[in-house]
């Protein structure tokens, strides 16, 4: 089936056929056509192709609304910075979670890891536990280590509500140290651990 004929003229095809060229002058007419073969080419650059005759089978240029446009032209809406919250000093505010247990054990035999970020510093350190049971000690031996290297106290820790934070000679370990305990109201992992993880 032989759909049009024409000569080649270095990359383009001209037709000859009466029947191609009155398909060819319909659809060049259509302003939203070429909008889109042109790359959804804004009203005013399709204005300045057609007074230079580039587009010569295009009467006006009418442009209506283009859905692929509006979509393009959106964007996400950024996080509000208004509700952050000044910066801490260094061990003022420490986050912490505990993530697993992985479904494959490690070399050493962990399924959990328990992460702590200081606040004001973003460093992190990373323990591996073979027990959810063992964040307790964990924290303990990590506390007096920052807090022998750094000479200052951690002030404040913020968790989620997760059942290894819930035990009692945990909760009474921190107070008695002087550490506040921050947790959030609804049940929901601590957001800057899990952008971590």
């Amino acid at each position: 089936m032989i759909v049009a004929r024409g000569k080649k003229t270095g990359t383009l095809y001209m037709t000859s056929s009466c029947r191609d060229t009155l398909a060819a002058v319909d659809a060049g007419a259509n302003s939203s056509l070429w909008h889109c073969r042109l790359g959804h080419m804004s009203e005013k650059g399709m204005k300045m192709l057609m007074s230079n005759g580039k587009l010569p089978d295009l009467k006006s240029v009418e442009h209506k609304m283009c859905e692929s446009c509006i979509f393009g032209k959106q964007r996400k809406v950024s996080f509000s910075k208004g509700g952050r919250e000044p910066k801490a000093a260094k061990l003022e505010l420490v986050h912490t979670d505990v993530w697993g247990p992985s479904p494959v054990p490690s070399l050493g035999g962990s399924r959990y890891y328990v992460t702590f970020i200081d606040d004001s510093s973003r460093k992190v350190w990373v323990y591996f536990l073979k027990n959810k049971s063992d964040v307790y000690e964990t924290f303990k031996r990590w506390k007096a280590m920052v807090e022998n290297e750094t000479n200052l106290k951690v002030k404040c820790l913020r968790s989620d509500n997760g059942g290894e934070y819930e035990d009692e000679e945990f909760k009474k370990y921190v107070h008695k140290t002087g550490s506040r305990w921050r947790k959030p109201f609804l049940v929901h992992p601590n957001r800057m651990v899990w952008l971590k993880g």
